[in-house]
C-alpha cells in the first residue's frame, strides 16, 4: 500500500510541475504579445511556482527513502517543504501588494483579447487543478501536496488581480484593482498562515488531532479483555502517524496478553489510515475485587443459563458478596449462539467468574470462557439463597476446562458427575 501511496504522490506532484510550466509559458507569451506588464510579472511569478512544484516533487521522493541513519524515516521532509511553500505564499502576497500599492506603473493594453484570454485560462486551470491536488493531498495525507494546492490557488488569485487591473484600466477605474488586491492578499496570507502552523506543529512533534486519538481509544476499548486505556498519544511525521498507547489487560497470561495487543493493533491499523508505527504498552489489571455473574430467573438459578431472563452481578471482596446489578440477558432472543453471545457480553462488563448450577452443552462455551479469561464455579443448587450460601462458603473460581473435565464424561448424552450436576444444559 505504501508503495502505491508514494507513487501516487509523485504522479500528482509531476502534474503540478507540468501545470506550472504551462502557465508560465502562457502568461509570458501572452504578456509580450498584448503588452501587459502585469501579465509578464505574473508569468515570472508562475516561474517561481514552477520552482516550488519542483521542490515539492523532490521532497516527496526524499521523504519516502529508507535511510539507515534515520530509523523513523525522512517523512518530515514533506513538512519542511510545506513550511517553505508557506513562506513562498507569503512572498507572493507581498509581491502582489507591493506592485499594486507602492509601484505606480501605467501601461497600455494593445491586444485586450489575448490578455483576457490568457488570464481566463489561468483562472480556470489553477482553480480546477488546485481543487484536484488538495483532494488528492487529503486522501494521501500529504501536507506538501496540500500546501502546493494552496500555492497554485494563489496563482489563481494573482490572475484575478491581473484581470481586475486590465479591465479596470481599460474602463478607466484603476481603484478597482486596488480593492481586489487588498481582499486577495488577505486570503493569500491566511492560507499561508494555516500551512505554516500545520507544518510547525509536525516539526515540533505536536499531538495529532483529538478526534483521531479518541477514535483510537474507542478501538482499543472495544476488545473485551482491554480493561482500561490509560493513555493514547501520537504525533505526525509527513503523511504518517506514530502512536503510543498504555493499556491494562484482564489477564496475567503473558502469551494471551501479547495476542490481545496484536489483535487490537490490527484493528487500529485497519481503521486509522497511515499508521507507520503503533506501540502498545500493556500491564495486567490489578483487581481488589472480583465480579461474579449468576444466571437467574427471579429467586431461582437457571439450569440453562443462556436462556435465563436475567444475570445477577455480584462483587466479591474476600468471602463477602454484594449485589451490584441485575441485567437483562442480551442473548435471550437469539436462535443460535446464545451461550457465546452471553459470554462475550459478560467479558465486556469485566466479569471474572460465571457461577452456575449446571454445565453448558458442548465445549464451545468452555473454550470461549477460557479465551476471555473468565472462570467458572459449579454449585448444584436451584434456590438462589442456598446457591449464594454455598458460594460464600467456597467462593474461589476455577478454569472452566478444569471444571468440565472433573465433572463430565459423555455417555449417551448424559453427564456423570461426582455428586454434581445432572444433564448438561443448552
Amino acid at each position: 500500500m505504501e508503495v502505491n501511496v508514494a507513487a501516487e504522490k509523485r504522479k500528482i506532484a509531476l502534474y503540478s510541475i507540468l501545470v506550472n510550466l504551462f502557465l508560465s509559458v502562457l502568461k509570458l507569451v501572452a504578456g509580450f504579445l498584448s503588452g501587459s506588464k502585469a501579465l509578464i510579472a505574473d508569468g515570472i511569478h508562475s516561474v517561481a511556482d514552477l520552482a516550488a512544484a519542483l521542490s515539492v516533487y523532490a521532497g516527496i521522493v526524499i521523504a519516502n527513502m529508507k535511510v539507515k541513519g534515520f530509523p523513523y524515516g525522512l517523512y518530515k521532509v514533506e513538512n519542511i517543504i510545506s513550511l517553505a511553500s508557506a513562506f513562498a505564499i507569503f512572498f507572493a502576497g507581498y509581491e502582489i501588494a507591493k506592485e499594486t500599492f507602492f509601484e505606480h506603473r501605467s501601461y497600455r493594453i494593445e491586444h485586450l483579447g489575448i490578455a483576457v484570454g490568457a488570464v481566463v485560462i489561468t483562472i480556470v486551470v489553477t482553480y480546477l487543478f488546485s481543487r484536484f491536488e488538495r483532494k488528492k493531498g487529503e486522501e494521501l495525507h500529504s501536507p506538501s501536496l496540500i500546501a502546493d494546492s494552496e500555492h497554485i490557488k494563489t496563482d489563481m488569485f494573482s490572475a484575478i488581480v491581473v484581470l481586475a487591473g486590465i479591465i479596470g484600466n481599460y474602463l478607466g477605474y484603476p481603484i478597482v484593482e486596488k480593492i481586489a488586491v487588498l481582499i486577495i492578499v488577505i486570503l493569500i496570507f491566511h492560507a499561508g498562515y494555516e500551512i505554516m502552523v500545520e507544518a510547525l506543529k509536525v516539526l515540533l512533534d505536536a499531538s495529532i488531532d483529538k478526534e483521531t486519538l479518541e477514535r483510537i481509544k474507542e478501538l482499543l476499548k472495544s476488545h473485551p479483555l482491554i480493561a482500561e486505556v490509560k493513555s493514547v498519544t501520537g504525533r505526525s511525521s509527513g503523511s504518517y502517524k506514530f502512536i503510543e498507547a498504555e493499556v491494562t489487560v484482564a489477564t496475567n497470561d503473558l502469551e494471551k496478553a501479547h495476542n490481545i495487543v496484536h489483535e487490537v493493533e490490527a484493528v487500529v491499523r485497519r481503521e486509522i489510515p497511515f499508521v507507520e508505527k503503533l506501540i502498545i504498552h500493556f500491564e495486567p489489571e490489578e483487581k481488589k475485587a472480583e465480579l461474579y455473574a449468576v444466571p437467574v430467573n427471579g429467586e431461582r438459578v437457571c439450569d440453562k443459563f443462556a436462556e435465563c431472563p436475567e444475570i445477577l452481578i455480584l462483587k466479591r471482596e474476600g468471602k463477602e458478596f454484594k449485589e451490584v446489578a441485575r441485567i437483562e440477558n442480551p442473548a435471550l432472543k437469539l436462535r443460535l449462539g446464545k451461550c457465546i453471545e452471553m459470554v462475550e457480553t459478560l467479558a465486556k462488563r469485566g466479569i471474572d467468574c460465571i457461577a452456575v448450577n449446571n454445565l453448558p452443552l458442548g465445549k464451545g462455551v468452555i473454550y470461549a470462557m477460557s479465551a476471555y479469561g473468565i472462570g467458572m464455579k459449579l454449585i448444584p443448587e436451584e434456590k438462589l439463597p442456598d446457591f449464594l450460601k454455598k458460594l460464600k462458603e467456597e467462593p474461589f473460581c476455577e478454569p472452566p476446562l478444569a471444571v468440565w473435565n472433573r465433572y463430565t464424561c459423555d455417555i449417551g448424552g448424559k453427564v456423570e458427575s461426582e455428586g454434581a450436576p445432572g444433564e448438561r444444559q443448552g
